[in-house]
C-alpha cells in the first residue's frame, strides 16, 4: 500500500517513512488523481476538504504531525512491518542500501566515522544514515506510537 501525502502533510510523510511505509509527498500541490501512478494501490492523506469523501482520500484534520498519525493510525497500522522501520530515506522515500564504511568516510563527521560500525545511504539523494542517538529517540517514538495507537 502506498500512502500519498498532499502538499500540506510533508511532516506526516516523513513520519510514515520512519515507520517504513511508502509515502510519496505531493510537492507544490501535485495532482491527487492516481497519486501513486502505477506503483500499486494507494491512499491519499489530505488537508483539502474538497477531496473529503472521494474514493481513496482520507481527510486529516490536525495540524500537528503526531496527532495526524493518531488520526490515521487505523489506516496505516495493518501495513507497518517492524522489519521495515527506518529503512526509507526520510527526504526521498527511497529504500536505503547498505554502504561500505570506507565509501562514506568523506560524507560523515570524523567522530561518527570512527564510532559507528554500519551505514546506509539513499541511492537517490546520497544522504547517509547511521544509528546514533537520534535512532534511539526514533525507536522510543515508534514504541510510543504502538502503545498509543
Amino acid at each position: 500500500m502506498i500512502f500519498v501525502c498532499d502538499v500540506m502533510l510533508g511532516k506526516l510523510a516523513r513520519y510514515l517513512r520512519v515507520l517504513g511505509l511508502d509515502a510519496p509527498y505531493l510537492h507544490h500541490g501535485g495532482s491527487p488523481v492516481s497519486p501513486a501512478g502505477d506503483r500499486g494501490p494507494s491512499v491519499l492523506f489530505t488537508k483539502k476538504a474538497a477531496y473529503a469523501g472521494k474514493q481513496g482520500a482520507i481527510l486529516v484534520h490536525s495540524n500537528d504531525p503526531r496527532e495526524q498519525l493518531r488520526e490515521i493510525s487505523g489506516h496505516i497500522r495493518p501495513y507497518i512491518n517492524p522489519d521495515d522501520l527506518m529503512t526509507r530515506c526520510i527526504e526521498c522515500n527511497v529504500r536505503l542500501v547498505e554502504a561500505r564504511k570506507e565509501d562514506i568516510e568523506p560524507l560523515v563527521p570524523e567522530y561518527i566515522y570512527h564510532h559507528q560500525a554500519s551505514f546506509r545511504t539513499c541511492p537517490s539523494c546520497r544522504r547517509v544514515y547511521w544509528e546514533g542517538s537520534h535512532a534511539e529517540e526514533m525507536d522510543e517514538w515508534v514504541r510510543n506510537f504502538y502503545r498509543e495507537a
